[in-house]
């Protein structure tokens, strides 16, 4: 296994993985949580996100212009992944896809990338649970005129929401809750 790899799961464990019983957004019952954002918004995590998620990109040969998600999950990724791409010399924008549209403005739904219609871009997002937020950004980004080239998300808690992503997109999960959950 990649030594990032390795740092950003031991990350993921100490900051964002917590154990004993608890109630999901969905209403579901789990032996475990976690709250991404302790990672994401974490200095190294970002960056190693970042680093991993572009990796895997170039690795994958997919040809993008733009990446981002549903606020706010996404968000942090999408500008960790813009960064680090701009630092190795091949900028990616970032974009923000809101919940609901802008009540001013421009009153647009997604925010940061105004590429031409045609604009290849990557979905991501922190967890995958059901896939919903994932789902909800690519219908946004294509209803925006973009083609989704593929799907990312941090943690895949594999409970369905990767078949759901898969039958669409390309999906690439970093993690799955097994691999963070092993020895833990």
């Amino acid at each position: 296994m990649d030594e990032q790899w390795c740092e950003l799961r031991g990350i993921l464990r100490q900051k964002s993985l917590r154990v004993g019983d608890f109630t999901l957004s969905s209403g579901k019952k789990s032996s475990y949580y976690l709250d991404c954002r302790m990672t994401t918004l974490d200095g190294r995590g970002a960056l190693l996100i970042g680093r991993l998620i572009l990796e895997r990109i170039r690795n994958s040969n997919i040809q993008a212009d733009a990446i981002g998600g549903l606020t706010l999950g996404a968000d942090p990724v999408a500008t960790a992944v813009a960064v680090v791409s701009a630092l190795e010399g091949n900028p990616l924008s970032a974009f923000i896809v809101r919940k609901e549209i802008k009540g001013h403005g421009m009153q647009r739904t997604l925010e940061g990338f105004d590429g031409r219609p045609g604009s290849r871009v990557i979905v991501v997002d922190d967890v995958c649970t059901t896939g919903d937020s994932i789902l909800k950004a690519a219908e946004k980004a294509e209803e925006a005129g973009y083609e989704v080239v593929a799907a990312f998300c941090v943690v895949d808690r594999e409970e369905g929401g990767t078949e759901l992503i898969a039958k669409r997109y390309p999906f690439y999960p970093l993690f799955t809750a097994k691999e963070l959950l092993k020895d833990a």
